[in-house]
């Protein structure tokens, strides 16, 4: 059976990362993989399963349209934001099926490698909320567990785990929306009971890679995939429950708790008021505290239950104390509107409270803080009402914004748009950054309008139907660099070479791996490092020297935007690294599990090379880009119809041997040329 489907994503990583999990379940007979366009890989693939034989073509399009940008005809965002996904958060990758010109959104995916620990946790629960309303399938992937490394010497530090009320809130949201919004965890590196004495009670059976990919073969195929998604919620409560046993009882709930919810159905929020069993309290650093921030926190403590967890930033405030608690909240902010102050004080549902910072200490957004509203009504719906407190410091064209141009604000903001969409009245108290000393600003919005006007989004029929738009890019950036350096060295060069890390926009810099005496060695939570460049990509070429050459690689979409010393800066970055012991190791051919070691890796092992990728159109002279840079070789990308011309200039005489040597290997393609 025949099908035509196309992935579309953050970048190519993620793209493939989809295609990986196919091929891993079904073990194709056929496997073809093409670039059909510079940025755009075609994968034909032929399988059995259960007893069919399935013929699927998959389209690889990386680099969604954001930001303004116009880099495919037609946007693939536009049938969930017609079905009410109306925040700007948008999930790492949505697969597709193509009848004829028609483009029908199957599922979503969002990957995660970062530490799941703190508002971490719940930094993407805005995308699984946006997407999730519009009637899109999400599926949230966690890798289990992760580690705080110690920064000076790269040891494990602590294991972090993720409050409990995280992974139930998918629970809770798809029972609301009858909709397949989940968490799937998955066995990290660092996962090791050996070592670890917290983990002997985790049940690895938990782990759901395993119904994942069979949610998704089966998904694709139109089969039916009730069993996958009955298995994978089962096993997130029973992390759920895990989870709720490592945290402390007088200000969790407990897996007992979590339990009786899921089976009774009752609202999280009327149990919450129902038990009371702990207030809402948060805390709050006193080089943080503006105005009077830390007055208002004490009058939420008297009147304020808590919701699920001491550790959230959301609290409740039950209908029946919502008078008082107003008119304590005039008393110590007693300009606020008595307009305002009276609806907040005689509405009759349980109002949810959200008190976060927003914004960090030079005005840019807290990023983490977009999911902290998604994450309370996820947690319960959309029945009760929210007040939202910033005590983080505002810009001063913002607050402009704020007060003038609200829906400007949000459309030019996210954060903002969070804050606007999801909140009835939004509480400031919050330094602004301006010129003025000393300026600040103590006030309280009714933004239910807003509200409103967001939650009633989208007119679609919940199709989630497109017109097909062409499988060419019509702009190139760093995306499509990207995707030809990756492609070259993992599709074209594999027999000769081992990519150890990619990362493209939408990325992260999870870890490195190098390949040594047929281990591979991983350094995970790669930190920043003063003066160094964490690489956007590392490659190592086997068979040019008796040694690996190990070339860490910066990309830009010009040449112009290269760093000064940047080449320098890669290479004593790889090699402060491998000085430490690696976080995770595992035999390479064939592949066996990661274990922990106590052995260093010797650099002296290693050739090191460093590189800067870039498109040749536009391009400063080479001359020039070297001695700017310091990059012991340079890629010059040059988009052809279906492919890529790559020109390796080098500046050494080791990478002049590389050169010629990964010249020689290229086999036969369609997709690359090498000169």
């Amino acid at each position: 059976m025949h099908r035509y489907f196309r992935i579309h994503g953050d970048n190519i990583v993620e793209c493939e990362r989809i295609v990986n999990l196919i091929v891993q379940k079904t073990q194709p007979s056929r496997y073809e993989k093409k670039l059909i366009a510079p940025s755009t890989t075609l994968v034909n693939m032929d399988f059995i399963y259960d007893g069919m034989l399935y013929s699927w073509d998959i389209v690889l399009l990386p680099g969604f349209n954001k930001n303004g940008r116009t880099r495919w005809e037609g946007n693939i965002f536009k049938p969930l934001k017609d079905n009410g996904s109306f925040l700007d958060e948008t999930p790492d990758a949505i697969i597709t099926e193509v009848n004829g010109n028609t483009e029908h959104i199957l599922f979503a995916i969002e990957f995660c490698s970062a530490l799941q620990a703190g508002n971490q946790a719940w930094q993407r629960s805005g995308r699984a909320l946006s997407t999730g309303r519009a009637g899109c399938p999400y599926i949230y992937i966690v890798e289990f567990v992760k580690y705080e490394l110690n920064s000076k010497t790269r040891e494990r530090k602590a294991l972090r785990y993720p409050n409990a009320a995280v992974p139930y809130s998918y629970l809770n949201f798809a029972k609301a929306t009858d909709n397949f919004v989940a968490q799937v965890y998955v066995r990290s590196e660092s996962f090791d009971k050996t070592r670890e004495s917290s983990l002997q009670e985790f049940d690895e059976s938990n782990f759901a890679e395993e119904e994942l990919c069979t949610y998704i073969i089966r998904k694709m195929a139109h089969l039916d995939t009730a069993a996958e998604e009955e298995a994978i919620f089962n096993k997130s409560l029973n992390i759920v429950k895990f989870l709720a046993d490592t945290f402390n009882s007088n200000k969790n709930f407990t897996s007992t708790e979590w339990q009786t919810i899921n089976d009774s159905g009752v609202d999280i929020v009327d149990y919450c008021i129902a038990n009371n069993r702990f207030n809402f309290h948060k805390t709050m650093a006193k080089k943080s505290a503006h105005g009077k921030i830390q007055n208002l926190l004490k009058i939420m403590d008297k009147y304020s239950v808590g919701f699920t967890s001491k550790d959230l930033p959301i609290g409740i405030i039950p209908a029946s104390r919502r008078s008082v608690f107003a008119r304590e909240v005039k008393r110590l902010y007693r300009e606020f509107p008595n307009k305002t102050i009276k609806k907040l004080a005689d509405s009759e549902k349980n109002l949810l409270l959200c008190v976060i910072k927003g914004f960090k200490p030079h005005g840019d957004d807290n990023r983490p803080d977009r999911g902290s509203l998604p994450l309370a009504y996820m947690l319960s719906n959309f029945e009760n009402e929210m007040l939202t407190v910033i005590y983080g410091p505002i810009l001063a064209r913002n607050y402009v914004l704020l007060k003038d141009h609200p829906k400007r604000l949000a459309t030019n903001n996210g954060l903002w748009k969070t804050f606007l969409a999801l909140s009835d009245y939004l509480l400031l108290d919050a330094p602004i950054l301006s010129d003025a000393p000393n300026k600040g600003v103590q006030e309280l919005l009714d933004t239910s309008d807003f509200k409103t006007h967001y939650l009633n989004s989208g007119t679609s029929d919940g199709a989630l139907n497109s017109n097909a738009f062409p499988n060419t890019a019509r702009e190139f950036h760093e995306d499509d660099v990207d995707t030809g350096i990756h492609f070259l060295f993992t599709s074209v060069l594999n027999a000769v070479c081992f990519e150890g890390m990619c990362n493209p926009p939408g990325g992260d810099w999870s870890g490195f791996s190098i390949i040594d005496n047929n281990l591979e060695s991983r350094w995970l939570s790669l930190p920043r490092v003063s003066g160094y460049k964490r690489p956007d990509h590392l490659m190592e070429v086997f068979g040019a020297f008796e040694k690996p050459v190990l070339i860490p690689i910066e990309s830009k979409e010009r040449s112009a935007d290269l760093e000064a010393n940047v080449g320098d800066g890669l290479t004593k970055y790889i090699k402060t690294l491998i000085g430490y012991v690696p976080n995770a190791t595992r035999q390479y051919s064939p592949v066996g599990d990661w274990y922990q070691t106590d052995t260093t890796i010797n650099a002296d092992r290693f050739i090191m090379l460093s590189g800067a990728a870039y498109l040749k159109d536009g391009a400063q002279d080479n001359d020039l880009v070297y001695n700017k840079s310091h990059c012991d070789m340079l890629f010059l990308m040059s988009p052809r119809y279906q492919g890529w011309d790559i020109e390796i200039v080098p500046f050494s005489e080791n990478a002049a041997i590389v050169k010629d040597y990964l010249i020689s290997m290229l086999p036969d393609n369609d997709s690359i040329a090498l000169f």
